[in-house]
């Protein structure tokens, strides 16, 4: 009788050689390939991981979920990390930790004003929202959408956040941005 492990890495082995049949690297024809900006990258090594994570049927956060966490943490010097699943998870994670009562008097409270683009992403007003924070919306320079700074210093209150790509908390407490 065959043992689970020895299936399991008999089924590893065959997803080895599958990636390698399936995904080889192929020879670039600029008269018939298409010019790919964007899409997958991954290697061997990461289906493996995903065969092997479903062999347990781990369907969402796992072991190796875990080993990245940690280790990630390590790497920036933290006591740990969270792994989210998209950018937008990310934001809303980023924001709520924002109000948490650990921060005690510098949280952001049901009322707090966040200023934010007013050409930007569903999921960055949609944490603000969530939150009971109030947004405050500023136009942005064409080119490169970041938020035009005298519009920012008249959108600021006593308490407003500037959620724009590289900002600081500005409000009474914080001078300038």
């Amino acid at each position: 009788m065959t043992t689970p492990e020895a299936i399991r890495t008999q089924i590893l082995n065959l997803v080895k050689e599958y990636h390698t049949a399936k995904f080889a690297p192929k020879v670039f024809d600029p008269d018939k390939d298409l010019v790919h900006y964007a899409g997958r990258v991954f290697d061997a090594e990461e289906i493996v991981n995903l065969v092997d994570a479903g062999l347990d049927f781990y369907l969402t956060a796992n072991r190796y979920a875990e080993r990245f966490e940690s280790e990630f943490a390590e790497y920036l010097g933290l006591s740990n990390a969270m792994l989210v699943n998209s950018g937008s998870s990310a934001n809303l994670v980023a924001l709520t930790t924002l109000t948490s009562p650990k921060l005690k008097a510098r949280c952001l409270k049901p009322g707090d004003e966040v200023i934010t683009t007013a050409c930007g992403f569903p999921t960055t007003l949609n944490p603000i929202l969530q939150n009971q924070l109030v947004p405050v919306f500023v136009d942005v320079n064409l080119g490169d959408y970041t938020a035009i700074p005298e519009r920012l210093a008249a959108a600021r209150s006593g308490n407003s956040i500037n959620s724009s790509p590289g900002a600081k908390r500005i409000s009474g407490k914080s001078p300038g941005f």
